[in-house]
Formats: structure tokens, sequence, C-alpha cells
């Protein structure tokens, strides 16, 4: 299992090909947002330009989350192919951000960690509002008066609302 590139090794005619897999221990995804997930397969290509490099990738692994809705757990594929490329950070310039500019990413570092492309791609495409299915319903759950203790937050807004109601009449 290969964990690191060393970006020096890339030239321009002999560009690196790795396939690897990567432990979920490696990844330490939030929990909050990811219960659980397998290891992901990663295939990657680097390649070297006169500056920087252009990085083709692919990943594919399976996530589990917690449904926006109804708050059951379930389980989510991820493929997901992938490019960027890779500049020194003194490629940096002011300006405006153009829409070509999304995928670059700036380092200095002389090594490419295996484990924090499959995070960031992970991350990239985790769903804003996980579902467990489209036609997924808030669970009805009837409420009693009194079964839930009244938050005592709530009062100062409850008095204002009644100084509202009385000022109206």
């Amino acid at each position: 299992m290969k964990r690191k590139i060393n970006l020096n090794e890339v030239t321009d005619k002999e560009p690196i090909k790795v396939d690897t897999e990567i432990q979920p221990s490696l990844l330490e995804l939030p929990k909050e947002e990811v219960v659980s997930s397998t290891p992901f397969k990663l295939h990657i290509e680097v390649y070297k330009k006169p500056v920087g490099y252009d990085i083709y990738g692919r990943i594919e692994g399976e996530v589990e989350l917690i449904c926006s809705r109804c708050n059951k757990s379930f389980k989510e594929k991820m493929r997901k192919s992938f490019y960027y490329q890779l500049m020194p950070t003194s490629e940096i310039t002011g300006g405006e951000i153009k829409a070509g500019d999304l995928d670059v990413k700036f380092a200095d570092s002389d090594a490419l960690d295996l484990a924090e492309v499959v995070k960031e791609q992970v991350l990239l495409n985790l769903p804003l509002k996980p579902l467990c299915d489209e036609q997924c319903q808030v669970p009805d759950v009837p409420f009693e008066e009194g079964s839930i203790e009244e938050d005592k937050r709530w009062e100062k807004l409850k008095t204002f609302k009644d100084k509202l109601k009385e000022k109206e009449k």
C-alpha cells in the first residue's frame, strides 16, 4: 500500500501512476458527517508540467451517512474521477478568481500524501443534505403536551410574543 508520492521522481517523460487502497483510519473523516467508511481504492496519475503538476485520479469506496430527514444511517457509494493542477505557492497571484482557478491547488511539499488526496475528494463529494431515499419523509411522531420539558430559553421569546399580541389589540 503506497501512501506518498515523491514528486521529485516525476519527469517530463515518465509520469507516476499508482493504484493503492487507503484505509479509513488514515482519512480521519469527521464523525458528525461520516459514521464509517470502507477502504477507498485510489488510482492516481501525476504528470510534470513546466511549472507544477497535473493530477488525475479516481476514488472508489462507500461511506455510511445519517439521513437528514429520518435520522437513520445509510450507505452511499462513491465513485469519483477528479483532476487538479498542483502548483508551487510562488505561482499565487492576486486578483480575481476565474473558473479555471478552481482546479488549482498550491503547495511547496515534495511529497503528495495520498490519504490527504482521498480525504479531500470524499469531503468535496459528500451531499450537503444526506438523504437515504428521495422519497424519505420526516417520521410522524405524535407530540404530547408536557412530554418534553420546556426549554427555559424560549420564555423570553414567549413573553415578547404575548406583549406583541397585547399591543395589536
